[in-house]
């Protein structure tokens, strides 16, 4: 995890599925809780996703937005994609294509506010 003023950078590696998706989302509560709720969640190395790990997904966008936060993904490719497709939830998230297009995003003041 990357901690800024404004927003923290999650990084995901290898698989978010059952068995690792729990462990997700506690942390990025505890992470929420303690005040961090503007996050960009970096999949560029997310090798596989199952419906597990797009609930985490939703469960911590939804908490960012209860906190006056956001959450954006960055880096959306394979088979996170193809699901997000297949869901119909891709519309659901803030996609940019890497973390360096979500910072620019951030600089230029187009940050998502909370529904």
């Amino acid at each position: 995890m990357d901690t800024h003023p404004r927003f923290s950078v999650v990084t995901l590696t290898g698989d978010l599925d059952k068995s690792s998706a729990p462990g997700l989302e506690e942390r990025l509560a505890e992470f929420m809780r303690r005040g961090h709720v503007c996050l960009i969640i970096d999949t560029t190395d997310l090798e596989f996703c199952d419906s597990t790990g797009i609930w985490v997904l939703l469960t911590s966008l939804r908490r960012a937005y209860e906190r006056k936060g956001w959450l954006r993904l960055a880096g959306v490719h394979g088979f996170l994609g193809r699901l997000l497709e297949l869901t119909r939830l891709r519309d659901a998230f803030p996609i940019d294509s890497t973390v360096e297009e979500s910072l620019r995003v951030l600089s230029g003041g187009n940050v998502p506010v909370a529904r």
